[in-house]
């Protein structure tokens, strides 16, 4: 398995009960690198759309979490939309 797979399905498992918690759907996880950056995108669903205070909640929710766990050796952006 890949850094990058280990990655993504560490961040999912993080993921998940918050996304839960708010009734939303995780829709895909990527960790990439464009331009000489790496980036952490979580993307996000729900019934009727998700709006930008949607992606925020979740963003500082994860953040914590993730700053927490602290298993991604890069520095990266971490991105959160629908």
């Amino acid at each position: 398995m890949s850094k990058r797979e280990i990655y993504e399905q560490k961040t999912e498992a993080i993921l998940m009960p918050i996304v839960e918690e708010h009734g939303f759907e995780l829709v895909d996880v990527e960790y990439v690198k464009e331009a000489g950056n790496w980036y952490l995108r979580v993307y996000i669903d729900k019934e009727g759309g998700i709006t930008v205070d949607d992606c925020e909640l979740i963003s500082r929710a994860f953040s914590d979490l993730l700053d927490e766990a602290d298993f991604i050796e890069d520095s990266y952006i971490l991105e959160v939309s629908s």
